[in-house]
């Protein structure tokens, strides 16, 4: 959806839509996409069907997946998600009218009932057996028997103990936390929820100001109590009791209007780390728009108060003026290179390890899709390592037409959409390893500066990875999950050339074993493709993060599986599939769908599993799965 200058008057007069009946005031304009000249309908196609239709963007969603999403959803995606600054070009009578027209559906809110709510008040501070995006300081992914509960000889009896419907959502990206029998969790909606993970009923909701993306990390906060953290879109961090939900403090991290939060906030010894990514990434698809001027970063914010104790950007210099594109708006640079994911903390370095984006515009900066360490008391740099140089990409590169703010010479797009992990070898070594989007695998000599130990190359890339969300080891091997999304290789729009250097090379989407001291693959296991047949959306392709319990990887894929291979030789131990209508504890409508981002949670004997993402017009849901061996 490019950037809107018509106010609904001006889109009337060009389609001569008149005004609305009383009938249609009060009900959804339509309820089939079929382009009545209905409000809903002439907005959309002014203003919308540029990028969503046809084959104009490799990642915006198509007519299907938009229809297939809730009011809701669409509404707050042009409110305070990805799509605002648009949305903020038009009324609300006009977002609610193209959410309501694309959908079929009336806009509505549901509430839970009571009958969803715990009968007794949760137990106050317990066990962490899960916190943050990889479940331990080294966000490794590898849990361990007695933290899981279950090691992959019990995967054969695992069974559905409940299922828990997020109200109109039509995707789940937050990863639980798990302490002793309470799960905290977000929403896409900025709800943060207590659940129980034995019966799946609610202790308490916390409402956040914007969507919680990011997983919960518990810590220390206030006078020591056992505290939750998190971020939302808008950059907000929060500290709430762990056991009642009660607010200790909030504080804004972001700096510029596009910053946003999409990773994982992480803590280590009083301190909180907040990575800042930029929106600015698809603002920069209107040519009118003067791309650009943010960059990424961390934030580290006192775990006690929330006072701001350092921030380091990606790009210290202040962006200038470099050119204009081709409608004669300005262009500025230095830009980009954010934070996506999660920082990774290495307590006994007292570093902070990171990994960023690519630069929205040229000149690029060597802190582009790089690996960068930070010294955590201050936030100076440590060392640096860019595995790919010169990469400069917006969402102006996916256009056909109103690509005029992509740089002269599209870049592919290969952040690192992952979180570096710190791994423990057999013998006692470290190596710091994270996978790129270029389908590559980095690892890194922490004691030597980020020194390139090895790089294995498992898949071609893509804009949508390659690699993704992340990989896990179990400090004897990495699992890596390999994408390759076909529809997302990026085309430079004024040549229309292929720009990733092996864009040529044959995609190879599957689940990799690697062994840790030298890279070499042990085993591969590819997906199966039959299972999408006849269902819209589906793709076997593995793009979220695994799991390691003992003897298993846990990996979902964006055919709304969730299988766990053996660590051994790759064969599959356990295959459930969430993309299916389920009855919920909490009265809410359930639907799975595909799976992407985090990785599950395995804690206490319990696989939680979040089922449904839309970002990409994959399979929408509304999910959070909980599976376990029958006591």
């Amino acid at each position: 959806m490019r950037r809107l200058f018509l106010s609904f008057a001006t889109v009337a007069t060009v389609f001569s839509v008149g005004p609305l009946t009383a009938q249609q005031q009060g009900r959804s304009l339509l309820r089939a996409p079929n382009f009545d000249g209905s409000v809903g309908a002439t907005v959309f196609t002014v203003t919308c069907s540029e990028c969503h239709m046809g084959e104009e963007s490799a990642r915006a969603p198509r007519l299907s997946g938009l229809s297939a999403m809730t009011p809701r959803a669409i509404l707050t995606s042009l409110e305070d998600g990805r799509m605002q600054r648009h949305g903020d070009q038009i009324s609300s009578d006009e977002r609610i009218a193209v959410s309501e027209w694309l959908t079929g559906k009336l806009l509505t809110e549901t509430r839970l009932p009571s009958s969803a709510f715990c009968s007794t008040s949760p137990r106050g501070p317990g066990t962490v057996y899960w916190s943050g995006w990889g479940g331990e300081s080294s966000e490794s992914g590898f849990v361990g028997a007695e933290r899981a509960g279950l090691t992959a000889a019990d995967l054969h009896d695992v069974e559905l103990a409940w299922a828990f419907g997020f109200p109109d959502a039509s995707q789940v990206r937050s990863k639980p936390a798990v302490i002793d029998d309470r799960i905290i969790v977000g929403s896409a909606y900025g709800e943060v929820y207590s659940i129980d993970i034995n019966t799946g009923c609610v202790h308490w909701v916390f409402p956040a100001d914007a969507a919680v993306r990011g997983a919960i990390a518990i810590g220390k906060g206030p006078d020591g109590r056992q505290t939750a953290f998190f971020a939302d879109f808008r950059t907000n961090v929060y500290a709430i009791d762990a056991t009642s939900g009660e607010l200790f403090w909030r504080e804004m991290t972001g700096t510029h209007a596009d910053h946003t939060n999409t990773g994982s906030v992480a803590i280590h010894d009083g301190r909180l780390f907040v990575p800042i990514s930029s929106m600015e990434l698809v603002t920069a698809g209107d040519p009118r728009y003067e791309c650009c001027t943010s960059s990424g970063g961390v934030v580290a914010l006192s775990a006690e108060n929330g006072m701001r104790l350092w921030e380091y950007w990606t790009i210290a210099d202040e962006p200038r003026e470099v050119g204009k594109n081709e409608l004669g708006t300005k262009i500025f640079a230095p830009s980009g290179a954010t934070v996506w994911s999660s920082p990774t903390v290495d307590g006994s370095r007292s570093l902070l390890y990171v990994g960023t984006g690519e630069n929205y515009t040229r000149p690029t900066t060597s802190t582009s899709d790089a690996l960068i360490a930070l010294e955590m008391e201050s936030g100076e740099v440590a060392w640096s390592f860019q595995a790919t140089e010169n990469d400069a990409f917006n969402m102006a590169c996916t256009q056909r037409r109103n690509f005029e703010n992509c740089p002269n010479t599209a870049g592919p797009d290969f952040d690192f959409g992952m979180a570096p992990i710190l791994v423990t070898s057999e013998d006692g070594s470290q190596l710091l390893i994270a996978g790129q989007k270029s389908g590559v695998v980095w690892a890194l000599d922490p004691d030597t500066d980020g020194e390139l130990v090895w790089a294995k190359r498992v898949g071609r890339g893509s804009a949508l990875g390659g690699i993704h969300w992340g990989l896990a080891s179990d400090g004897r091997m990495a699992y890596v999950p390999n994408s390759d999304h076909s529809s997302a290789v990026i085309r430079d729009p004024r040549s229309g050339e292929v720009v990733q250097e092996n864009g040529s090379d044959p995609a190879t989407p599957g689940v990799y074993g690697i062994e840790l001291s030298g890279g070499e693959t042990l085993w591969s296991a590819e997906p199966d493709a039959g299972v999408c047949e006849g269902r819209p959306g589906c793709l076997p392709l593995f793009s979220a993060a695994p799991t390691v319990i003992e003897g298993a990887v846990l990996v979902g894929s964006l055919d709304g599986h969730m299988r766990a291979f053996s660590t051994e030789n790759g064969s599959v131990l356990w295959d459930v599939d969430t993309a299916q209508e389920f009855d919920t504890v909490n009265g809410v409508p359930g639907r799975g769908g595909s799976i992407d981002g985090p990785g599950p949670v395995v804690a206490r004997g319990v696989i939680l599993v979040n089922s449904g993402y839309d970002m990409f017009s994959e399979m929408p849901g509304n999910l959070l799965l909980a599976y376990r061996v029958p006591r």
